[in-house]
């Protein structure tokens, strides 16, 4: 989840008191940059650039592996609802609060956007893993009430009002990365299931999503797990109530990726962890790698194991018992190399019960945008974290369904810098060792 500790009332007073609209972080030396072209550092101005990710120094970049397989890992991208809502001869509504067309990108949104994507697709790659969160996914309620995605006065409305929020949002975030060349392998964040919390009393719309998880998953997989054609993307899934959001895929012969679904609806809440039928799938999953001699396995869910991690701008989702859960010891017996998390926008690295356990990603509306490159070869694994420095203004917002929009400017100017590195290498025991680890990558003792 993302926690918004700044109403738009205390950041125009900031601006304001600096005579300015925007937001800009400091900036890293030239010298760290591939195209030199980033001013020297700043100190941060206001609150919003004080200890985030885009304060981190430079390192020097990670070793390239010849003939590595690559792969780039973004969770919480985009973590907010961005797509043309006046496209497609759509109905235009107007925002009674602005007196203007109710949209939810505007050309500096597209022209950010395509900056960081094009960079990712640099990178030598065609996969894209997301743990979570691609949408903002307050869906099913009309703050502004301006009827965009019709009324929601009902249950019933509000789950029409959901779909058709989801027709919009989900296709949009797709077709940004398949315009690049990119393929996208999602999980389930708790955005796509309505942002926490479930559980609130006398609250209508909190009431809804905890009733209604199981139709937002439909409605998810419906988009981001099917094919052109509506059939499953995924042949390996489990039976259960995930099956229409966990699967196992070779993503190369060197790599196999086990994407879980950690939000589970029983007792009356939805909980971090995974159904009994997810579990049993998931032992089979891991038995037949091993019996295939997978070199990496490599498992995405959206909540970390632990609570000792970076945050930005969370409410700090942990998966129930951690890494004294069922769900870690399976993979700690079955083998898993490294589990990739999202949820605390921030990067931290663990190295537990020898699985590499990576919490990464970040908030490209706060321009704090950041992704990680991955190489792998059948001896050895490099991650290497990229982390951009963007801009945002706040003198007005993207409309989305609550009242807690984007910021309505933003600019991505320059390309990414290395923040951290670490180089993994298979052991003649079958383990993982870490080799070498700078910046924002180095393991946690």
């Amino acid at each position: 989840m993302t926690r918004r500790p700044l109403g738009t009332l205390l950041v125009l007073m900031v601006a304001s008191a600096l005579g300015c609209t925007s937001v800009s972080p400091p900036s890293p030396s030239a010298s760290a940059t591939p195209g030199g072209d980033y001013p020297a550092p700043t100190e941060p101005a206001t609150a919003l650039e004080r200890g985030g990710p885009r304060d981190r120094p430079p390192v020097p970049g990670a070793p390239e592996l010849p003939g590595a397989y690559r792969f780039i890992s973004t969770p919480d991208f985009l973590n907010q609802d961005v797509a043309d809502l006046t496209a497609a001869g759509r109905e235009q509504f107007i925002d009674k609060s602005t007196g203007e067309v109710a949209n939810s990108t505007n050309a500096e949104y597209d022209a950010a956007l395509d900056h960081v994507i094009t960079e990712m697709a640099s990178h030598g790659t065609d996969d894209v893993l997301i743990a979570g969160d691609l949408v903002e996914g307050r869906w099913g309620r009309d703050d502004s009430r301006t009827g965009v995605f019709g009324p929601v006065k009902t249950q019933a409305q509000r789950l029409r009002a959901w779909r058709r929020a989801a027709d919009v949002y989900y296709p949009a975030h797709r077709e940004r990365f398949t315009s690049h060349g990119l393929t996208i392998y999602p999980a389930v964040g708790d955005h796509e299931v309505g942002d926490d919390p479930w559980q609130a009393r006398r609250d209508s719309w909190i009431d809804f999503k905890r009733r209604h998880v199981p139709q937002f998953k439909r409605l998810y997989a419906d988009h981001m797990m099917t094919d052109a054609d509506g059939r499953a993307r995924f042949v390996d899934r489990p039976r259960g109530p995930a099956r229409p959001t966990a699967y196992a895929v070779r993503l190369d012969p060197h790599v196999l990726l086990v994407t879980i679904d950690v939000f589970e609806r029983r007792g009356g809440d939805v909980h971090m962890s995974v159904d009994p039928a997810q579990l049993t799938w998931l032992r089979t999953v891991l038995r037949r790698a091993r019996r295939a001699d997978v070199p990496w396995v490599m498992v995405q869910g959206h909540t970390p194991m632990t609570t000792d991690v970076r945050s930005r701008n969370s409410t700090h989702l942990v998966y129930e018992d951690g890494t004294e859960s069922d769900l870690w010891r399976t993979m700690v017996r079955g083998g898993v190399d490294v589990y990739l998390s999202g949820e605390v926008h921030d990067q931290t690295v663990h190295v537990f019960d020898k699985i590499l356990h990576v919490s990464h990603g970040s908030l490209f509306y706060r321009g704090e945008a950041s992704y990680v490159v991955g190489q792998a070869t059948a001896d050895q694994l490099v991650l290497e974290n990229h982390q951009f420095r963007g801009t945002i203004g706040f003198d007005d917002r993207l409309w989305t369904t609550s009242s807690q929009g984007a910021p309505g400017h933003i600019s991505y100017p320059y390309p990414s810098i290395v923040t951290g590195t670490l180089v993994a290498r298979r052991t003649s025991s079958g383990g993982l060792a870490v080799e070498d680890a700078e910046g924002v990558l180095a393991p946690r003792s």
